[in-house]
C-alpha cells in the first residue's frame, strides 16, 4: 500500500510554501496529502483560504506516511502556545528514521519539541528571535536555503521548490533539479509542447465515464 504525505497545519500557516511539495508528490509520485491539526476545526491560512483538516493528531499512524511536513506562518504565536502541537511533535524526538520537513517559520515548532537539539537547521525567523527563544539551539542554525540533517529537512521560505525536491529525494524518489521550474520562456516552443494526449490505457475509461457528454 502506497504511503501518503502528512501535512501539519495551524492558524496562519502558509499555503503557498507547501503548495509545491503537495503538487510534486501528487502529480509525479501519485502520493496523496493528508492534513492533520490539533482539532478538526477549520484552520485559516495566512493567504485567506480556510482549510478543514482530514484528521486530528490522535489519528496519526507513522507507518502510513512517507513524511511529515510543516509550513511556515505569518503569526506563529497561537500555534506556539497550543500545547497539542508540541505534544504531537515530541513523539518523533527519538525517531531517527521518519522524515520530517519544515519550511520558513515551521522549524520553530520542531525546536520547541526538541527535535532540532542536535540537528543542523535553517529557518526564516528574525535573527533576534533565534537568539531569544530558549528552546532554539542557535549554534546549529545554518544560514542556507535548505539544510538536510539526518532525517530532518528545513528550509527558508523562499526556497519552497528546493525544499520540495530535497524532501522527495530524502524519501527516495528520483527528482530532477528543475522539476518545478515551469515553462522556460527563453526557449522556442511549438504547438506539440502544449498538447496533452491521453495515455492509451485511459482513453476507453474516459469514454465510458463521460459517454453521455461526448460525441
Amino acid at each position: 500500500m502506497k504511503k501518503k504525505l502528512a501535512l501539519m497545519i495551524y492558524s496562519n500557516f502558509s499555503m503557498q510554501e507547501i503548495s509545491s511539495i503537495c503538487f510534486l508528490f501528487r502529480w509525479h509520485y501519485d502520493v496523496e496529502t493528508v492534513v492533520f491539526a490539533s482539532s478538526i476545526d477549520v484552520v485559516n491560512a495566512e493567504e485567506g483560504p480556510l482549510f478543514k483538516p482530514h484528521k486530528t493528531f490522535e489519528e496519526f499512524n507513522v507507518d502510513d506516511y512517507d513524511c511529515l511536513i510543516l509550513s511556515g506562518c505569518s503569526d506563529f504565536g497561537s500555534a506556539l502556545k497550543d500545547v497539542r502541537n508540541k505534544a504531537f511533535l515530541m513523539q518523533f524526538k527519538d525517531n531517527k528514521d521518519f522524515i520530517i520537513g519544515a519550511i520558513c517559520a515551521g522549524p520553530i515548532f520542531l525546536s520547541q519539541a526538541g527535535l532540532l537539539d542536535d540537528k543542523k537547521f535553517t529557518n526564516s525567523l528574525f535573527n533576534e528571535a533565534n537568539e531569544l527563544f530558549t528552546f532554539i539551539n542557535n549554534y546549529n542554525n545554518m544560514y542556507q536555503p535548505v539544510v538536510v540533517s539526518d532525517n530532518i529537512i528545513t528550509a527558508v521560505g523562499d526556497a519552497f521548490n528546493d525544499f520540495a525536491i530535497a524532501v522527495a529525494r530524502k524519501v527516495g524518489y528520483e527528482c530532477l533539479d528543475k522539476i518545478l521550474t515551469g515553462i522556460d520562456y527563453s526557449k522556442a516552443h511549438n504547438d506539440d509542447d502544449y498538447k496533452h494526449p491521453f495515455p492509451s490505457d485511459y482513453l476507453q475509461e474516459f469514454k465510458d465515464e463521460f459517454k453521455d457528454f461526448i460525441k
